[in-house]
């Protein structure tokens, strides 16, 4: 099994980070947010999951060991393997994500890419008792409390249905004058993300 590679940045392509060490290319999957922070010939540690399918041998990377636990947890849920699971990943943060699970919120679950009624409903009932376990320091005083706002934020609801995930939505809505109105804060946020 391979734990981590370390080594440098040759390129990124098709949404893969192609990793030199030592004269050899490994092409490693990666969720976009932690993809496009890396440049090249950066020197750069991945956290790894090697997966063994019939037709293939891949590699998927991570840049903290928290997220490749993550990941470890939603391939274990029935129906999601490791694409999906990094769709879901991809979405929003780790701790965000293990907030969803805890607090049994089927409704932000099912704002993740890929995660229906059903799977947000085996997402929880299989990992709530795992995640809780995990001590991520979650901040929250009881489980009946909520953990954290609705998105009540209609420019942040505007964006999700427009297609952007939740985490991509938050973050460049943060970068917008929040005294704009409603549609300029969206089309400001919009040319952000480019």
């Amino acid at each position: 099994m391979i734990e981590f590679l370390k080594g440098k940045v040759h390129s990124i392509e098709n949404e893969n980070l192609i990793l030199e060490i030592n004269g050899i290319g490994y092409i490693i999957n990666m969720i976009s947010r932690e993809l496009h922070t890396f440049y090249k010939n950066e020197e750069v540690f991945i956290n790894i999951r090697l997966i063994l399918r019939e037709d293939a041998v891949v590699l998927y990377g991570f840049k903290d060991s928290e997220t490749r636990k993550a990941f470890d947890l939603l391939t274990t849920v029935s129906g999601i393997g490791p694409k999906l699971a990094m769709g879901i990943l991809d979405g929003d943060d780790v701790s965000n994500i293990a907030k969803y699970i805890i607090s049994k919120d089927e409704k932000s679950l099912t704002k993740l890419p890929g995660v229906g009624k059903k799977t947000a409903q085996r997402i929880i009932l299989e990992l709530k008792d795992k995640v809780e376990k995990l001590n991520l320091n979650l901040d929250f005083t009881t489980e009946e409390s909520p953990l954290f706002e609705e998105n009540d934020d209609p420019a942040v609801e505007a964006l999700i249905s427009l297609g952007y995930n939740v985490y991509d939505a938050k973050k460049s809505l943060e970068k917008v004058d929040s005294s704009l109105d409603i549609s300029e804060r969206i089309k400001e946020a919009l040319k952000l993300m480019g």
